[in-house]
């Protein structure tokens, strides 16, 4: 029971035409897509080239935010260097003042207590 099926040879060009037809379609699809993201590549590229400059216009700025912040510190360093001077210097003065008016009024109760407890009779 072998049977034999005959095909032309023309039906067997015109099915590898259209196979080939398909192929070709498809290719060219794929052909398109790379070449999309070629353009999306070197947009990316250019994207990350001018993140790169801006990063690098940033790391400038801080550093000299960062100059300016040393230089503000310095001056906060040479304020608190016045301000002990000066605080050293009042509380010299007050303890002096101080012990001024403790002899004062060590003077002045002797005076009232040997007034009040050893009157003159």
């Amino acid at each position: 029971m072998t049977q034999t099926i005959e095909i032309s040879l023309v039906d067997v060009l015109n099915k590898l035409d259209s196979k080939m037809d398909k192929l070709d379609a498809k290719i060219d699809k794929l052909d398109e897509k790379i070449a999309n993201l070629e353009t999306k590549l070197t947009e990316v590229k250019i994207d990350v080239e001018k993140l790169k400059t801006e990063n690098q216009q940033i790391i400038q700025r801080l550093d000299s935010v960062d100059k300016r912040f040393d230089s503000v510190d310095k001056r906060f360093d040479s304020v608190d260097k016045r301000f002990d001077e000066v605080n050293s210097r009042l509380n010299t003065l007050t303890l002096g003042f101080l012990g001024m008016v403790g002899v004062l009024v060590t003077g002045l109760l002797t005076f009232i207590g040997k007034f009040v407890f050893f009157p003159n009779p």
